[in-house]
């Protein structure tokens, strides 16, 4: 699932939401519509990074790598179901240390209808971003590289699938930066488990067709 996401804010909505951001709009990367292997946004805290302060603007290749690979994947891991996820050893690692939020204006999804495939649009009416729960990691050749972690879908998003990002609200991504000894395995489920305070709305994209003159095929 969400294999594509979305992401139009500009950085001074993120630096409301984010106190100590001051992202400019230059540090943003590559905005519209994300896929895998693009460079990403994400939001972490000075406690993942070492720096000690404020929240940070990074950024990070959407595809998993960890760094006990010896070399990248054909295919690295852009979603990793958050159930269970505490109790495997190399995920639990970075659970305590490198967690991130990964911000979006909405995510896609393929709807089977009649006549195929249809790609729909997931955003809030308001058109706030959605604050992604993510994990990273640093690799000596992929250099940074994250993953967003998925949940079951809400019954606005199970019409069309079952999984969905975790999408958390401010004091809830407030909780999943901060510093935790350990990492806080109890109240991650019951987050997990709370109804989402989200309301989302579902709609069709409709993909423009080719222009003709760019169709022409020339002798």
């Amino acid at each position: 699932m969400c294999g594509r996401y979305e992401l139009k804010a500009k950085a001074r909505a993120l630096n409301r939401h984010f106190p100590q951001l001051h992202l400019s709009q230059g540090e943003m990367p590559q905005t519209g519509e994300i896929h895998p292997t693009d460079t990403v946004l994400m939001i972490t805290t000075g406690n993942s990074t070492g720096t000690g302060t404020g929240y940070l603007a990074a950024k990070a290749r959407w595809g998993l790598v960890g760094s006990f690979l010896d070399h990248a994947p054909r295919s690295p891991l852009i979603t990793l179901p958050s159930e269970g996820l505490a109790s495997k050893p190399f995920y639990s690692k970075i659970l305590k240390r490198s967690r991130c939020l990964i911000p979006a204006t909405a995510f896609y999804e393929w709807q089977s209808l009649a006549g195929g495939k249809h790609k729909m649009r997931i955003s809030q009416p308001t058109g706030e971003a959605l604050m992604f729960a993510g994990i990273f990691d640093q690799h000596p050749l992929a250099g940074t590289t994250c993953a967003i972690l998925t949940t079951a879908a809400d019954a606005t998003v199970s019409r069309i699938h079952d999984r969905m990002p975790v999408i958390l609200d401010h004091d809830e991504g407030s909780f999943w930066l901060s510093e935790h000894e350990e990492f806080p395995e109890t109240e991650f489920t019951t987050m997990l488990q709370t109804p989402s305070r989200h309301t989302l709305t579902i709609e069709a994209v409709i993909e423009e067709a080719p222009s003709p003159q760019l169709s022409l095929v020339f002798a």
